[in-house]
């Protein structure tokens, strides 16, 4: 392009509606999320803390079902969807013990999740991997274990580990 043409290039600013939508301003600078917007997140939050030991309960009877679900189904196209469910669910509850600061069921979910990527469903060895698993999680949900540390973490995470050094 050539200026002596007398062509200029004209540029157009879009109006940034994300931005609006997450409380800035047209005018604030990059990376601004209104303090405001963020103390209603962490209300909404902590509003639902309380609610995490009964989702957790759900998914993890939901993440038995669907492991009793493989167990039992009659085909690989059953044994693949109850495979997808516990990825699913596991992933949902690491996603729910993330939210709410409880390290060790975020631990082993995605341990369970990620496992439940590679299983060679034809392998006994890996139905006890993922059995081990439940059990576990069940184990942290009763006791109501929220880190990572301390010696009863510890156990449970010694157990998973054996388990899939044994058998994987």
């Amino acid at each position: 392009m050539n200026d002596s043409d007398g062509d200029k290039i004209e540029i157009f600013h879009r109006v940034n509606r994300l931005k609006l939508k997450a409380g800035a301003s047209l005018h604030d600078g990059a990376g601004f999320i209104d303090s405001g917007a963020i103390n209603r997140a962490q209300g909404i939050i902590e509003t639902k803390q309380s609610l995490y030991p009964k989702i957790v309960e759900e998914s993890l009877r939901k993440l038995e079902k669907s492991w009793n679900n493989f167990k039992t189904a009659s085909s690989d196209e059953l044994r693949n969807s109850s495979m997808e469910e516990i990825y699913h669910t596991a992933n949902h509850i690491k996603d729910l013990a993330s939210t709410f600061n409880y390290e060790l069921m975020q631990h082993f979910a995605v341990s369970l999740r990620d496992f439940s990527e590679r299983i060679d469903v034809t392998r006994k060895e890996h139905h006890i991997i993922v059995q081990a698993h439940n059990d576990v999680m069940w184990v942290v949900y009763n006791e109501n274990i929220k880190d990572h540390g301390g010696t009863k973490a510890e156990e449970l995470k010694l157990i998973v580990a054996k388990a899939i050094e044994k058998y994987s």
